[in-house]
C-alpha cells in the first residue's frame, strides 16, 4: 500500500538530508564535490519544509533557518569550485578565441584560490565534522515536525505560491536586467524545480503544474557563475592589467549574452 503523499514529503526529506550529511564526508580530491553536492540535498530539505507552508508550524522555521546557516557556511566553497568550472567552461566555448591566454591566468588563480579555501575551511572544521553533526541534530528533529497536517490543497497551494514568485521575479529580472535579479530568479526558479522534482519522486500528481524549463535553469546558473568571476577578479592582485581588462570586457559581454539568451526563453 503507497504511503500518504505526506509520509512520503518527509521520507524524501530526510533521505536528502542524510544524503548531505555522507556527501560532506567525502574525502580527498572528491571532498569539492562533496560540498557541492551536500549543498544541493540540504535546498531539496529546504525545498519540502517549504511545500509543507505553515503546517508544519515553528519548528519547520526552526530547522530551515539551521539548513540556510549551513549551506550559507559552505557557499565560500561553492564559489571557488564554480569559478573553476566556469573558467572550464568559457576555454571550451572560445577554444579559437584570443581571450584564451587571459582565461587560462585566470584559471591558474581560481585553481589556487580554490585550494586555498578548502585549506582554511578544513583547518576551521576538519572533515566538515561540526557541520555533519549539526545535520545530524536536524535530521532527529525531522519527523517530529508534524507532516500528517500536509494535504494534497496544501501541497497544491505551495507549488503554485512558488509559481507565483518564479513570475515576479520574472518581472523584475526581464525589466531591470540587473545581476542581482537574474540572481534571485534563478534562486526562485530553483527552489521551483528542487520541489516538482520531490512531487515527482514521491509520485505525488497536482493539476496545473507547468514543469519548470531546465534549459532556462541552465542559462541562470551560468549567468550567475559569469557574475561570481566578474566579482572575484574585479581587483585581484595576481592578475596582470592587461589580463584583468581583457576579462571585464569580455566576461560582461558574456553575462550580456546569457541574459539575452534566458529572455528568449522567457
Amino acid at each position: 500500500m503507497l504511503a500518504e503523499p505526506s509520509d512520503r514529503v518527509k521520507a524524501y526529506a530526510l533521505t536528502q538530508l542524510e544524503r548531505a550529511i555522507v556527501c560532506l564526508g567525502w574525502r580527498g580530491s572528491r571532498a569539492h564535490a562533496g560540498v557541492h553536492q551536500a549543498r544541493k540535498s540540504i535546498r531539496r530539505v529546504r525545498a519540502c519544509l517549504a511545500l509543507g507552508e505553515s503546517a508544519l508550524g515553528a519548528g519547520a522555521d526552526m530547522i530551515d533557518r539551521e539548513l540556510a546557516k549551513i549551506c550559507e557556511s559552505l557557499s565560500c566553497l561553492r564559489d571557488a569550485k564554480a569559478r573553476v568550472e566556469s573558467l572550464d567552461r568559457l576555454l571550451t566555448n572560445h577554444a579559437d578565441n584570443e581571450i584564451q591566454h587571459s582565461l587560462q591566468a585566470a584559471k591558474r588563480l581560481a585553481l589556487n584560490s580554490r585550494a586555498n579555501a578548502m585549506r582554511i575551511e578544513q583547518a576551521m572544521d576538519p572533515n566538515f565534522l561540526t557541520r555533519r553533526e549539526r545535520l545530524q541534530v536536524l535530521e532527529a528533529a525531522i519527523p517530529v515536525l508534524p507532516w500528517k497536517q500536509i494535504s494534497h490543497s496544501g501541497l497544491s497551494r505551495a507549488i503554485h505560491h512558488s509559481m507565483y514568485v518564479c513570475d515576479q521575479a520574472a518581472v523584475i529580472a526581464l525589466s531591470r536586467g540587473k545581476s542581482k535579479d537574474w540572481h534571485r530568479l534563478r534562486r526562485r526558479r530553483r527552489r521551483l524545480a528542487q520541489q516538482h522534482t520531490a512531487l515527482e519522486h514521491c509520485d505525488i500528481l497536482l493539476p496545473s503544474i507547468v514543469v519548470p524549463d531546465h534549459k532556462l535553469g541552465s542559462l541562470l546558473g551560468e549567468a550567475q557563475d559569469i557574475s561570481v568571476l566578474r566579482e572575484f577578479f574585479k581587483k585581484h592582485p595576481k592578475l596582470s592589467s592587461e589580463n584583468a581588462t581583457r576579462l571585464k570586457v569580455f566576461l560582461k559581454q558574456e553575462f550580456k549574452h546569457l541574459s539575452m539568451e534566458a529572455m528568449g526563453k522567457k
